[in-house]
């Protein structure tokens, strides 16, 4: 029994392990929202070769099967969420994210496709009209008082 209990601090201890270094896996790789699975440019009006603009999202989806996976529209609002339970003796494990971008205006939802690659990385792209245009930076300078 001794020995059962032993196992267990130790099964306990590698999955603490786990999750703290998995922990910031899901965070964005240009994206300051500190949690999200996007793993896009913070710019997602981007031009392929021939200059063709297009919207290019990604999501990072490795720990979701295809059909724990939901793309929809709402109006203008892209709604990507994901959720997954896997259960054991003695053990539940549930995943889940939620995510809402709000489409440029002159994007079409109708023309959104999604794909997942084999890596898991979820991309959602559509056609942009060439009149738009993608959002400017300008650096704002910090005043001291």
């Amino acid at each position: 029994m001794d020995r059962d209990i032993d196992d267990e601090w130790k099964e306990f201890d590698r999955e603490l392990e786990r999750m703290r270094s998995e922990m910031f896996t899901l965070k964005a790789l240009d994206f300051n929202d500190f949690g999200s699975s996007m793993i896009q440019p913070a710019r997602p009006i981007v031009s392929d070769d021939q200059g063709n603009k297009r919207l290019s999202l990604r999501f990072d989806c490795k720990e979701f099967k295809p059909e724990e996976i939901t793309v929809k529209t709402v109006d203008n609002r892209l709604m990507v969420q994901a959720k997954h339970t896997e259960e054991s003796p003695g053990r539940k494990v549930y995943r889940e994210f939620s995510r809402q971008y709000i489409l440029p205006q002159k994007i079409d939802p109708l023309t959104l496709n999604s794909t997942l690659a084999a890596d898991g990385v979820l991309s959602i792209e559509a056609p942009a009209p060439a009149a738009i245009e993608a959002p400017r930076e300008r650096i704002l300078p910090i005043m001291r008082l």
